[in-house]
């Protein structure tokens, strides 16, 4: 992703997203807007100098990163990025639509059964809602309800 062609200030994505270890992420921010905002929280490698009078932040990507750093995370995201990196992403896509098309045709037989969402170029995820069933309710009874 480019990120500089896209133009954006701030971009963000979550390390689960990328099949990697949840609680960690990449959030990337364009370089003078990170130097005029203040960190949010103290401690670290992100403070340069203390002193009675002054607190003098350290330089871009630390001044953000304070305590210690999520190491095992940043490891899981990154051998997540090269296993994702290391497929056949054209497959991959291909492999999604068929699985997207068997569902949906197999949901469609379901009575009370609607899904949301229908768009010809649609993620490979279905919303749906069943007539009479609460959206909360929990996996054992949908499964009861279902077999019936």
């Amino acid at each position: 992703m480019d990120v500089q062609a896209l133009g954006c200030d701030f971009y963000a994505f979550s390390g689960h997203k990328l099949f990697g270890p949840t609680g960690i992420g990449v959030l990337y921010g364009r370089e003078a807007l990170l130097e005029r905002m203040p960190p949010w929280q103290g401690g670290g490698d992100m403070i340069l100098s203390v002193s009675f009078g002054k607190t003098t932040y350290n330089a871009l990507p630390y001044k953000f990163e304070a305590g210690t750093p999520n190491i095992s995370g940043a490891i899981g995201l990154g051998a997540a990025v090269d296993f994702l990196q290391s497929l056949d992403l054209p497959a991959v896509h291909a492999h999604e639509r068929s699985l997207l098309e068997y569902a949906t045709a197999k949901l469609g037989g379901v009575d009370g059964l609607t899904i949301i969402g229908t768009a010809r170029e649609k993620a490979s995820l279905i919303s749906f809602v069943v007539a009479g069933v609460h959206p909360t309710i929990s996996a054992p009874f949908w499964t009861r309800t279902a077999s019936r």
